[in-house]
């Protein structure tokens, strides 16, 4: 699919973002085959059953892990609707992922595992594009960083010290990204629209909502990593 689009591209005159493509996409989707190859023991179920197909619900994921690049290529040579349209295509496969998963048992440890990465990589490419194109306050950005980079210290040393749990979603969490999600939607369609000043004048209510979400999910990690430091630690 990607090869066919580039070729569209580079046909109607467009080859330099056909280039940018095949550049950023490759070595996402490249990585991604790697660590799949390396940690087959990741596919399988939480009973311990291995599965030796690459199901749907982990294919949605990788999905959403591999149309990050083409979001922010189109971002940056100002194609602001199609990134929309393919974020939003995006965060709709962390809905469908899930589903499916649950609907037809396809959970396994490879999703618990990358589906959060996934969901990050989204988000924080978009904000970022979002930060530096000026359309988000600095404060709600060190947030958006903050929170991740406590979840990602916290994931280490539990995983030093023995004590790493399986990652499950919270109601903080869930909030967090239905809020961030519709807020981040918004925005980048305000973006392609012009920034026009009758939906500028939302922000003065949107960033406060949005920074809530993102302190609700810092202290929710601060208490669910508190209370994994009084338990007894786990053998892994």
């Amino acid at each position: 699919m990607l090869a066919v689009c580039c070729f569209v591209l580079a046909v109607t005159g467009t080859a330099g973002l056909a280039v940018d493509l095949v550049l950023w996409t490759i070595p996402v989707i490249g990585a991604f085959a790697i660590f799949s190859h390396r940690n087959t023991h990741l596919f399988r179920r939480p009973d311990g059953r291995e599965v030796c197909r690459f199901e749907a619900a982990n294919g949605l994921t990788a999905v959403r892990i591999f149309l990050v690049p083409p979001v922010l290529v189109l971002l940056n040579h100002g194609y602001i609707m199609h990134g929309a349209i393919l974020w939003l295509i995006a965060e709709l496969t962390d809905v469908a992922d899930g589903f499916v998963a649950r609907r037809f048992r396809q959970e396994t440890d490879f999703g618990l595992m990358v589906d959060p990465v996934g969901d990050i990589m989204a988000t924080i490419a978009v904000f970022t594009w979002l930060f530096v194109s000026g359309r988000v306050p600095s404060w709600l950005f060190a947030l958006l960083v903050a929170r991740y980079v406590q979840f990602f210290a916290g994931l280490a040393i539990l995983s030093i010290t023995g004590r790493l749990p399986k990652l499950h979603a919270t109601l903080a969490g869930k909030t967090a990204g239905v809020v961030q999600g519709a807020i981040i939607m918004f925005i980048l369609l305000r973006a392609a629209l012009g920034d026009p000043q009758g939906l500028t004048m939302y922000d003065h209510i949107l960033f406060p909502v949005l920074g809530a979400a993102f302190l609700s999910v810092i202290v929710s990690q601060t208490a669910i990593l508190s209370l994994i430091h009084i338990s007894e630690p786990t053998r892994l």
